[in-house]
């Protein structure tokens, strides 16, 4: 993951009271027409080329200094960032940081994803990178295009009204994880013609092979299965989510749709979902195993895979 991003615009945050709150508020832009540098991973340095910025930063925090740890994702009147905390209770500060040239006044709403991923958090979540294409009645239509109410075509050729689709936005600077980079499965990769393109979609998103769900993460071989490291700053993934746990088809691949694991809150439209459906009955999942790591891939299934990738990129690749 990279280590360094520059550019930013920084703005303290008010009505936070930890870390699990999901919203608070623009007081002030920190300071005015001056970017930051941010370095680190989980815990943040923050630099500048502004000796004016870091002193300012510096007088933030008790006996001085810029160490800051990342909370995550944020969004005010549709600009994006993160936010980020300094010091320690209670004396705690936190501040919102974007790219965007917008100017933000005081008093703005921000809505925050606290990042729950990781230790402790999540173990998966299921969804696809925009530009992937999804089998329809009508067609094949890529998942952004898609709305509430919309039909698609499940493996087994019925259709399914998509009930609710949920949008995560994710910050590359954050991303060097492997519960969150996408994962890229290149075509044919699984059989002729599966998948039709390349297929990019979440690591915890399961493919529905051999009568196995096999998660994304678990299939990668580093050859025709990769991790994808190009990525925008921020991307979002797309969930798609049916009346019931289905699979439908991503690329002419069978793919499982959304199911919630406690993660629909890191979502950045949640509360268009608890608006609709709130109260509604926990949704159940297919009644089929579930392979999450590479050992627990069916040996079957491994060893067409690395076939198919010997016949596309060679034996001596594939065995790399």
């Amino acid at each position: 993951m990279p280590t360094t991003d520059s550019g930013y615009q920084v703005y303290l945050l008010s009505q936070i009271d930890s870390t699990s709150d999901t919203s608070g508020e623009i007081t002030s832009s920190v300071v005015s027409g001056v970017t930051i540098t941010v370095s680190g991973a989980d815990g943040l340095t923050l630099g500048d080329n502004s000796a004016k910025a870091e002193s300012f930063l510096a007088s933030q925090l008790p006996g001085g200094g810029v160490a800051v740890t990342y909370r995550g994702l944020a969004v005010v009147d549709g600009v994006s960032g993160f936010y980020a905390s300094m010091g320690t209770s209670p004396s705690t500060k936190y501040y919102f940081f974007t790219k965007s040239e917008a100017v933000i006044g005081s008093g703005a709403a921000v809505t925050l994803t606290p990042d729950t991923l990781g230790a402790g958090g999540a173990d998966y979540t299921f969804c696809f990178m925009p530009g992937t294409r999804i089998a329809t009645p009508a067609g094949e239509r890529v998942v952004e295009s898609l709305s509430i109410g919309d039909l698609v075509t499940t493996a087994g050729g019925e259709t399914r009204a998509i009930r609710w689709i949920g949008r995560q936005t994710v910050s590359a600077l954050f991303a060097g994880r492997a519960d969150k980079l996408p994962v890229r499965i290149k075509a044919g990769a699984l059989a002729e013609g599966v998948p039709s393109r390349d297929l990019c979609l979440s690591p915890g998103h399961a493919l529905l092979i051999d009568g196995v769900l096999v998660q994304a993460g678990a299939l990668v071989n580093g050859t025709t299965i990769l991790r994808e490291e190009e990525v925008p700053a921020t991307f979002t993934y797309y969930h798609i989510e049916t009346a019931d746990h289905a699979v439908i088809l991503a690329e002419n691949t069978p793919a499982e749709t959304f199911l919630d694991a406690d993660t629909r809150a890191t979502f950045d439209n949640a509360a268009e979902y608890e608006a609709m459906f709130a109260g509604s009955p926990e949704m159940p999942a297919l009644d089929l195993p579930r392979a999450m790591s590479h050992r627990q891939v069916p040996v079957a299934i491994r060893q067409r895979i690395a076939a198919r990738a010997a016949a596309l990129t060679g034996p001596a690749v594939a065995a790399a």
